[in-house]
């Protein structure tokens, strides 16, 4: 059994981990050095809140890896024609604004993103942060949905509603948010985001395939446990590491009302993405 597995069974998430008062003052004194040393970094979130959104293990040295996040996807995103800069926006699990900054910080000349960005996530912590640190061009709004990995203090049961109206946005996306969620709320985003897509637009989320994630599966997760549909890593904190069949995801997708849905993946990536169309 490999170290990151035997290190999960007693730490399932380590997002868990970041709410711990001791845990937090250790990550933010490890913060402190490469802050005063590099001005690039001291703009980025604290290490706790990028620790609690994934950096890959990387504790104590992941500013690069925070700043390096997001580029190829957006970068594909616009090539692709999902969106562009005055695109009307949803990122669904924005975190601490890992991939938003680059949407926000974007200038060639004269040329910025001029469109709207809605970002939702369920931990007020982080969405704290982003509302203090961007501009009235994003919205941000906590999730109701509740989890065993992240606190949510306006958890609440039942379906989220996106505040947007039916066939009013161009893009939705979000980065694994689905890897982290059961399927109740998969199916419940789903719906959601084919209701306020407008047709033809794109939604596309990171997730596990249990079925395709081969540098994930018995390297960092099992996923050998089982609730309904999903493959999870700990019942005791089953959001920590969700994985889903592929066919099954693109089922789901199309029952939602899409028109159609696809697993784009490679195998040297830890996580897949399924791209669905309105």
């Amino acid at each position: 059994m490999s170290a990151n597995l035997l290190i999960r069974r007693v730490f399932p998430s380590i997002s868990r981990l970041t709410y711990n008062p001791v845990f937090r003052a250790i990550l933010r004194a490890f913060d402190v050095m490469p802050k005063a040393v590099y001005r690039e970094f001291r703009d980025l979130p604290p290490n706790d809140l990028r620790c609690r959104v994934g950096v890959g293990n990387r504790l104590f040295a992941n500013h690069v890896l925070h700043i390096k996040q997001g580029y190829n996807f957006w970068l594909y995103a616009f090539s692709r024609g999902w969106c562009d800069f005055a695109s009307d926006i949803v990122e669904i699990g924005v975190g601490c604004g890992r991939r938003a900054f680059h949407v926000r910080d974007f200038r060639l000349e004269a040329e910025r993103f001029i469109g709207s960005y809605l970002a939702i996530d369920i931990d007020r912590e982080l969405l704290e942060w982003c509302a203090t640190h961007f501009d009235d061009r994003f919205e941000f709004v906590q999730s109701t949905h509740a989890s065993r990995s992240y606190v949510n203090t306006a958890a609440a049961e039942g379906s989220f509603r996106i505040p947007r109206a039916d066939s009013s946005i161009d893009f939705v996306f979000g980065t694994s948010v689905f890897s982290h969620l059961l399927e109740p709320e998969v199916h419940n985003y789903l719906e959601e985001g084919v209701r306020v897509l407008r047709p033809g637009r794109v939604m596309a989320m990171s997730c596990f395939c249990f079925d395709l994630a081969v540098q994930s599966v018995g390297v960092r997760h099992s996923f050998s446990k089982r609730i309904g549909n999903a493959h999870v890593q700990s019942l005791r904190q089953p959001e920590a590491a969700v994985a889903y069949e592929s066919e099954f995801l693109k089922e789901l997708a199309v029952s939602s009302g899409f028109s159609s849905a696809e697993i784009m993946y490679h195998a040297n990536e830890v996580q897949q993405l399924l791209v669905c169309t309105k």
